[in-house]
């Protein structure tokens, strides 16, 4: 084999393998059990503010074009209270991220359901305060967990100081 096709070759496998190589991921935060725990009560509590709130305001009609989203969203916001709930007793009972992490993962699915949802209902102002908490206190926790996590911006359609 010639220098020059020997140079080709070892080139395209240089560019082959920057095509195929893992991305840079970021770096989780140090876990801090009594940190994570605290966030996971802080996170508890803003949830079960979100739901009060959310089954406090009137529902959509039935038959209505929001009735739908707003029971979907109904729902997912109670299983945002229940998983943040999960977390925090897994975490007090000493599990950490290992342990947790499939909870969280859970508990972001939902998160990022519930958001996509939101959008299609009207909710009162006092709902998108409540959600705003709820994001600020995923945006402090999901560093433990998420080596890439994006912080969640707030709701263009629910939380109030967001760009409309």
């Amino acid at each position: 084999m010639s220098n020059h096709h020997l140079a080709s070759l070892l080139g395209s496998l240089a560019i082959a393998g920057l095509l195929f190589a893992p991305s840079a991921r970021g770096e989780l935060a140090a876990w801090d059990q009594a940190q994570v725990t605290g966030l996971a009560k802080e996170l508890t509590v803003a949830t079960e503010a979100l739901y009060d709130t959310f089954i406090k305001q009137p529902s959509p009609g039935l038959g209505s074009m929001q009735s739908q989203a707003y029971y979907r969203l109904e729902h997912l916001v109670r299983l945002l209270r229940i998983e943040a709930r999960e977390l925090a007793t897994s975490l007090e009972k000493g599990g950490g991220r290992e342990q947790t992490l499939p909870i969280y993962e859970n508990l972001m699915q939902l998160v990022r359901s519930a958001r996509d949802d939101a959008g299609k209902v009207f909710v009162a102002h006092d709902v998108g305060d409540r959600a705003g908490a709820v994001r600020g206190v995923l945006n402090r926790l999901g560093p433990y967990y998420d080596p890439d996590f994006p912080t969640l911006a707030p709701h263009p359609n629910i939380e109030p100081g967001a760009i409309r």
